[in-house]
């Protein structure tokens, strides 16, 4: 009964309900910690100079945004030459020829010279950290390109430290990160695609579904290890969703697209689940072999 008249009490006080109240603290929480770290100096993970909040220093910031708005296709990211890009509609000869199932790609920058250096830390010597910077290039390659779309309200790339443009404005409703195998777990301890995604799905407050695509099979040997036709080969039917995402326009986070054959198999079970349409957000795009 007392417990009653205290929350009735409360009720008058607080304007919102107790479940409004959990989800501003939810949503507070991590704002108050990224700008309590802000301030803290650190060196850029990239490049060694000086940097806050262990992300990249405005000059490493702004030389991979400059990747991420580079000529691309804008189906799978990959980067294309002058030449390339006034054939077939703009897209690379791939994606004219078989179409993936996802509808758009957005690549922070290339896996070559500086930034894979980035990627081989973060993978190879489970430096965890380099996560925070990683889904800084990628939260800034996300608003740029959506923004060059038209999707997003455009703020300058000068806002290099932290990105957080109104979540109902990008033409996204949630993050969905590809499963990692019980091998890669095993190896690495965690899944780098899903603790980029939820730093991305942080700073574009939008809505993280962890645990929605789960691995039908695990594959005998690593999807890098392979060539392209046996890497298509094993991603078929690879994927499977563990809930419906009926009408939910999804962006599907990995650390690194080689060949497609990955986002293009996690795509379609996402599709297969309901889902509107499957947008593919990757820290890094390896590009095209000269």
């Amino acid at each position: 009964m007392a417990c009653g008249k205290v929350c009735a009490a409360l009720a008058r006080i607080i304007p919102h309900s107790c479940a409004a109240a959990w989800t501003a603290a939810r949503r507070g929480v991590p704002r108050f910690g990224r700008r309590l770290l802000a301030g803290m100096g650190s060196n850029c993970p990239a490049c060694d100079a000086a940097a806050r909040a262990g992300l990249l220093c405005a000059a490493c910031a702004q030389a991979a945004l400059g990747q991420a708005t580079a000529r691309r296709c804008p189906r799978c990211a990959l980067r294309l030459t002058a030449t390339q890009a006034g054939r077939h509609g703009g897209l690379c000869v791939e994606c004219a020829l078989h179409p993936p199932a996802f509808a758009h790609a957005v690549a922070a920058f290339d896996y070559a010279d500086p930034f894979d250096a980035l990627i081989k830390r973060y993978k190879g010597a489970r430096r965890h950290v380099v996560a925070g910077a990683l889904s800084q290039a990628l939260a800034l390659a996300v608003r740029a390109t959506h923004g060059a779309r038209g999707a997003v309200s455009p703020h300058g790339p000068q806002a290099l430290a932290s990105v957080g443009p109104d979540a109902e404005r990008l033409p996204i409703d949630a993050v969905v990160p590809v499963p990692a195998s019980r091998a890669s777990l095993r190896q690495r301890g965690f899944n780098p695609a899903g603790e980029l995604a939820r730093g991305v799905a942080l700073r574009l407050e939008l809505r993280l579904l962890r645990g929605a695509l789960r691995r039908r099979h695990e594959g005998a040997a690593r999807q890098a290890s392979l060539p392209r036709p046996e890497r298509e080969a094993a991603a078929l039917d690879a994927y499977a969703c563990a809930k419906r995402l009926d009408g939910l326009r999804v962006a599907l986070v990995d650390d690194v697209m080689t060949t497609g054959s990955t986002a293009d198999a996690a795509a379609r079970a996402l599709l297969a689940a309901g889902a509107a349409s499957v947008t593919v957000w990757v820290a890094a795009r390896t590009p095209k072999p000269l």
